[in-house]
């Protein structure tokens, strides 16, 4: 089955970060979408911002003009902006909206539609029951995704059942991974970004602090179903000797690593140690290629 990875007797689902699949087609387009869909994929994941009117966009950046010909925030944009919109890498296309997504997922209800909101601001109610309208259709089809927790509250609040997924990647981080902005902004004591007071000075040995922290982190958003960490930040704490995954998974969480992709090779080594810590998904950009060179 497409996006799904047996290897060394152990099982990972494989999710098609912004949808990509064959490569045929850019991440967050319809293209890519209606592709992954068609394969039967078990999760694909787009990234959506709330607009100015009864649409979500898939869009990824903060400014129209980082992808398209449009200009401005996208979340001052309308739906109509975005119909107007032509992608600068190809003049034919343009951004989809949520609502067009949700339209073709109907048709596929066995995958599953990772929405990675985008929007950083505290939603405001009007655009939370635009959202909730517009994944109606495929409620039971959707997992919603968010390194911000507030939002993640307010649409637990209006949806308990909606499951919701989060990245606590603005509170404890290794890599820096943006050369414009980036949280947490302190290298604190034990090696990891963290701006929290725990990581001001090394009182206890690092795999406590760790525990200690992914715990906080638990409780700061106990109804989501699933956490989305950087890869690179879960190789670092094997490292240090903490297997995350198996703390969340005692907490009945489960446990996504983005995005590793395959480069070669050696990518199987960080791909092995992954699944060796009992990760449930992966989100790659190279399904294909890694179903060819782990399968």
């Amino acid at each position: 089955m497409t996006g799904i990875l047996t290897r060394g007797g152990r099982t990972v689902t494989l999710t098609a970060h912004k949808a990509i699949l064959s490569g045929a087609h850019h991440g967050n387009t319809i293209g890519a979408v209606r592709e992954s869909l068609a394969a039967g994929v078990p999760r694909l994941e787009i990234d959506v911002h709330s607009l100015d009117g009864g649409d979500y966009a898939v869009f990824h950046e903060r400014r129209l003009e980082q992808e398209t010909d449009g200009s401005g925030s996208i979340g001052s944009a309308t739906p109509d902006d975005i119909r107007r919109a032509r992608f600068t890498h190809d003049a034919g296309d343009r951004p989809p909206l949520l609502g067009e997504v949700v339209e073709a997922a109907r048709a596929a209800p066995s995958v599953q539609v990772q929405l990675d909101l985008k929007d950083w601001r505290a939603m405001p109610e009007d655009r939370l029951r635009t959202l909730l309208r517009l994944i109606e259709p495929v409620h039971d089809q959707i997992i919603i995704s968010t390194g911000q927790d507030w939002n993640l509250r307010r649409l637990h609040r209006a949806d308990p059942d909606l499951a919701l997924g989060f990245d606590p990647g603005h509170y404890i981080d290794y890599a820096i991974e943006s050369d414009f902005f980036f949280l947490p902004r302190t290298i604190g004591a034990y090696g990891y970004r963290d701006d929290h007071p725990m990581a001001l000075g090394k009182t206890e040995d690092v795999r406590q602090y760790l525990a200690d922290r992914m715990e906080m982190l638990a409780f700061q958003a106990p109804f989501a179903r699933e956490f989305f960490l950087s890869y690179g930040l879960m190789l670092q704490m094997l490292d240090d000797g903490f297997d995350v995954a198996a703390l969340l998974h005692e907490r009945g969480i489960d446990v996504t690593a983005w995005t590793p992709d395959y480069r070669g090779p050696e990518s199987l080594v960080a791909l092995d140690r992954l699944m060796a810590a009992g990760v449930d998904r992966i989100t790659t950009n190279t399904i294909p290629a890694w179903t060819e060179a782990a399968g």
